[in-house]
Protein backbone atom coordinates (compact mmCIF):
# COMPACT_ATOMS: atom_id res chain seq x y z
CA UNK A 1 0.00 0.00 0.00
CA UNK A 2 0.98 3.50 -0.89
CA UNK A 3 0.51 6.52 0.99
CA UNK A 4 -0.64 9.77 -0.61
CA UNK A 5 2.03 12.89 -0.71
CA UNK A 6 0.33 14.13 2.25
CA UNK A 7 0.45 11.42 4.56
CA UNK A 8 -2.38 12.74 6.68
CA UNK A 9 -4.95 11.79 4.01
CA UNK A 10 -4.85 8.11 5.43
CA UNK A 11 -6.46 9.74 8.43
CA UNK A 12 -8.47 12.22 6.59
CA UNK A 13 -8.67 11.63 3.69
CA UNK A 14 -10.26 15.28 2.39
CA UNK A 15 -13.11 13.85 4.54
CA UNK A 16 -15.11 11.47 2.83
CA UNK A 17 -18.34 12.94 1.50
CA UNK A 18 -21.42 12.45 3.98
CA UNK A 19 -23.85 11.31 0.58
CA UNK A 20 -27.14 9.15 1.81
CA UNK A 21 -25.64 5.85 2.28
CA UNK A 22 -22.42 6.90 3.96
CA UNK A 23 -25.08 8.48 6.41
CA UNK A 24 -27.24 5.94 6.91
CA UNK A 25 -24.22 3.31 7.34
CA UNK A 26 -23.08 5.99 10.20
CA UNK A 27 -26.41 5.85 11.76
CA UNK A 28 -26.60 2.05 11.88
CA UNK A 29 -23.00 1.73 13.41
CA UNK A 30 -24.88 4.29 15.74
CA UNK A 31 -27.18 2.06 16.78
CA UNK A 32 -24.94 -0.57 17.20
CA UNK A 33 -22.62 1.30 19.64
CA UNK A 34 -25.67 1.92 21.17
CA UNK A 35 -26.57 -1.50 21.28
CA UNK A 36 -23.28 -2.50 23.24
CA UNK A 37 -23.65 -0.49 25.45
CA UNK A 38 -26.99 -1.63 26.71
CA UNK A 39 -26.32 -4.94 26.28
CA UNK A 40 -23.04 -4.21 28.59
CA UNK A 41 -25.57 -2.87 31.22
CA UNK A 42 -28.07 -5.67 30.64
CA UNK A 43 -29.35 -6.54 34.36
CA UNK A 44 -30.27 -9.97 34.13
CA UNK A 45 -30.83 -10.58 37.86
CA UNK A 46 -34.19 -9.34 37.86
CA UNK A 47 -35.28 -11.27 34.55
CA UNK A 48 -37.80 -14.13 34.84
CA UNK A 49 -35.86 -16.54 33.16
CA UNK A 50 -33.40 -16.45 29.88
CA UNK A 51 -36.57 -16.20 27.55
CA UNK A 52 -36.57 -12.71 26.45
CA UNK A 53 -32.55 -12.71 26.53
CA UNK A 54 -33.11 -15.84 23.81
CA UNK A 55 -35.50 -13.46 22.05
CA UNK A 56 -32.96 -10.76 21.66
CA UNK A 57 -30.33 -12.87 20.58
CA UNK A 58 -32.60 -14.36 17.79
CA UNK A 59 -33.51 -10.90 16.35
CA UNK A 60 -30.02 -10.20 16.44
CA UNK A 61 -28.57 -13.04 14.77
CA UNK A 62 -31.71 -12.93 12.40
CA UNK A 63 -30.26 -9.13 11.44
CA UNK A 64 -26.49 -10.01 11.60
CA UNK A 65 -27.12 -12.54 9.00
CA UNK A 66 -28.90 -10.01 6.49
CA UNK A 67 -26.10 -7.44 7.29
CA UNK A 68 -23.90 -10.53 5.94
CA UNK A 69 -25.55 -11.31 3.03
CA UNK A 70 -25.09 -7.67 1.52
CA UNK A 71 -21.94 -6.37 -0.35
CA UNK A 72 -18.58 -6.59 1.70
CA UNK A 73 -15.77 -4.22 1.81
CA UNK A 74 -14.08 -8.42 2.20
CA UNK A 75 -14.54 -8.56 -1.29
CA UNK A 76 -11.81 -5.85 -1.92
CA UNK A 77 -9.25 -6.89 0.71
CA UNK A 78 -10.69 -5.05 3.43
CA UNK A 79 -11.35 -1.55 4.36
CA UNK A 80 -8.02 -0.84 3.87
CA UNK A 81 -7.52 -2.03 0.49
CA UNK A 82 -10.81 -0.57 -0.26
CA UNK A 83 -11.62 3.05 -2.10
CA UNK A 84 -9.95 6.03 -0.34
CA UNK A 85 -13.68 6.94 1.41
CA UNK A 86 -13.39 3.46 3.08
CA UNK A 87 -10.12 3.15 3.68
CA UNK A 88 -9.20 6.14 5.60
CA UNK A 89 -8.93 5.81 9.25
CA UNK A 90 -11.21 8.58 10.34
CA UNK A 91 -13.67 5.67 8.47
CA UNK A 92 -12.17 2.36 9.78
CA UNK A 93 -10.08 3.48 13.01
CA UNK A 94 -11.06 1.23 15.98
CA UNK A 95 -10.37 3.94 18.07
CA UNK A 96 -11.81 7.01 15.91
CA UNK A 97 -13.37 5.75 12.79
CA UNK A 98 -16.94 6.75 12.01
CA UNK A 99 -17.79 3.49 10.05
CA UNK A 100 -16.65 1.18 12.62
CA UNK A 101 -18.99 0.06 16.06
CA UNK A 102 -15.51 -0.49 17.97
CA UNK A 103 -14.92 3.12 18.48
CA UNK A 104 -15.59 5.26 21.04
CA UNK A 105 -15.26 7.23 18.47
CA UNK A 106 -12.00 9.78 18.96
CA UNK A 107 -13.21 13.13 16.94
CA UNK A 108 -9.79 14.12 15.44
CA UNK A 109 -9.13 17.51 14.21
CA UNK A 110 -5.75 18.22 12.86
CA UNK A 111 -5.01 22.20 12.73
CA UNK A 112 -1.66 23.66 12.26
CA UNK A 113 0.97 22.50 14.52
CA UNK A 114 -1.41 20.97 17.06
CA UNK A 115 -3.56 17.68 16.90
CA UNK A 116 -6.94 17.98 19.07
CA UNK A 117 -9.10 15.43 20.01
CA UNK A 118 -12.07 14.47 22.02
CA UNK A 119 -14.37 11.51 23.33
CA UNK A 120 -17.05 11.25 25.72
CA UNK A 121 -16.42 6.73 26.85
CA UNK A 122 -19.55 4.99 27.74
CA UNK A 123 -20.12 1.89 30.35
CA UNK A 124 -19.00 -0.30 27.53
CA UNK A 125 -15.48 1.24 27.83
CA UNK A 126 -15.26 0.72 31.95
CA UNK A 127 -12.27 -0.55 33.26
CA UNK A 128 -12.06 0.46 37.78
CA UNK A 129 -15.52 1.26 38.77
CA UNK A 130 -16.42 4.61 36.91
CA UNK A 131 -13.75 5.24 35.03
CA UNK A 132 -11.91 4.15 31.49
CA UNK A 133 -10.53 1.23 31.02
CA UNK A 134 -6.42 1.89 30.97
CA UNK A 135 -5.92 0.11 27.46
CA UNK A 136 -8.36 2.22 26.15
CA UNK A 137 -6.60 5.16 27.42
CA UNK A 138 -3.49 4.21 25.81
CA UNK A 139 -5.31 3.23 22.37
CA UNK A 140 -6.72 7.09 22.17
CA UNK A 141 -3.16 8.56 21.99
CA UNK A 142 -1.74 5.93 19.93
CA UNK A 143 -4.47 6.98 17.63
CA UNK A 144 -4.29 10.66 18.70
CA UNK A 145 -0.06 11.02 18.15
CA UNK A 146 -0.73 8.71 14.92
CA UNK A 147 -2.62 11.64 13.46
CA UNK A 148 0.00 14.18 14.95
CA UNK A 149 3.09 12.88 13.61
CA UNK A 150 1.64 13.53 10.21
CA UNK A 151 3.07 16.43 10.60
CA UNK A 152 6.40 15.20 9.74
CA UNK A 153 5.61 14.64 6.39
CA UNK A 154 6.37 10.92 7.11
CA UNK A 155 3.88 7.91 8.49
CA UNK A 156 5.39 5.72 10.59
CA UNK A 157 4.07 2.26 12.87
CA UNK A 158 4.74 2.16 16.95
CA UNK A 159 7.81 1.96 17.88
CA UNK A 160 7.31 2.75 22.12
CA UNK A 161 3.71 4.49 23.41
CA UNK A 162 4.88 5.74 27.21
CA UNK A 163 1.74 6.82 29.15
CA UNK A 164 1.47 8.10 32.47
CA UNK A 165 -1.80 8.20 33.94
CA UNK A 166 -2.10 11.05 36.92
CA UNK A 167 -6.10 10.28 37.57
CA UNK A 168 -8.61 8.31 36.53
CA UNK A 169 -10.07 8.70 33.51
CA UNK A 170 -14.09 9.32 34.21
CA UNK A 171 -16.78 7.58 32.31
CA UNK A 172 -19.74 9.65 30.38
CA UNK A 173 -17.76 13.03 30.40
CA UNK A 174 -16.01 15.02 27.26
CA UNK A 175 -12.50 13.99 27.63
CA UNK A 176 -10.39 16.50 25.50
CA UNK A 177 -6.85 15.36 23.91
CA UNK A 178 -3.86 18.00 22.62
CA UNK A 179 -0.96 16.49 20.73
CA UNK A 180 1.99 17.61 18.75
CA UNK A 181 4.99 16.39 16.73
CA UNK A 182 8.17 17.23 18.59
CA UNK A 183 10.70 16.26 16.82
CA UNK A 184 11.60 13.74 14.01
CA UNK A 185 15.10 12.17 12.57
CA UNK A 186 15.70 10.25 9.87
CA UNK A 187 12.91 7.33 10.24
CA UNK A 188 12.20 8.33 13.85
CA UNK A 189 9.29 10.97 14.39
CA UNK A 190 8.62 11.66 18.06
CA UNK A 191 5.45 13.42 19.58
CA UNK A 192 3.55 14.22 22.74
CA UNK A 193 0.11 14.50 24.05
CA UNK A 194 -2.18 14.83 26.73
CA UNK A 195 -5.75 13.97 28.21
CA UNK A 196 -7.81 16.55 30.21
CA UNK A 197 -11.26 16.56 32.04
CA UNK A 198 -11.95 20.33 31.75
CA UNK A 199 -8.69 21.93 33.62
CA UNK A 200 -7.81 18.48 35.33
CA UNK A 201 -4.63 16.59 33.85
CA UNK A 202 -5.69 12.91 33.25
CA UNK A 203 -2.61 11.54 31.84
CA UNK A 204 0.08 12.35 28.81
CA UNK A 205 1.86 10.33 26.74
CA UNK A 206 4.99 10.29 23.87
CA UNK A 207 5.30 7.99 21.18
CA UNK A 208 8.05 7.11 19.06
CA UNK A 209 7.39 5.68 15.45
CA UNK A 210 9.36 4.42 13.30
CA UNK A 211 8.89 4.84 9.23
CA UNK A 212 9.68 2.27 7.11
CA UNK A 213 12.51 1.78 5.06
CA UNK A 214 10.88 2.57 1.83
CA UNK A 215 9.72 6.18 1.80
CA UNK A 216 6.44 4.70 0.42
CA UNK A 217 4.70 8.20 1.45
CA UNK A 218 5.85 9.49 -1.14
CA UNK A 219 3.56 7.12 -3.32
Amino acid sequence: MQLPKDPSKIYLGGEPIEDEKRAAKHRLVLEVKRLVDHAALLDISDMDGAGVIDGFTEELAATADRIASQPTLRARGGAASAAVADAVLAERSPVSGRSNPLAPPLHLEMTEGVTHAWAVWTDAYEGPPGCLHGGFVAAAFDDLMGLAQMASGRAGYTGTLTVRMRKPTPLNRRIDYEAHLERFEGRKIWCRATARDGEVLLADAEILFIAPRDPFWEG
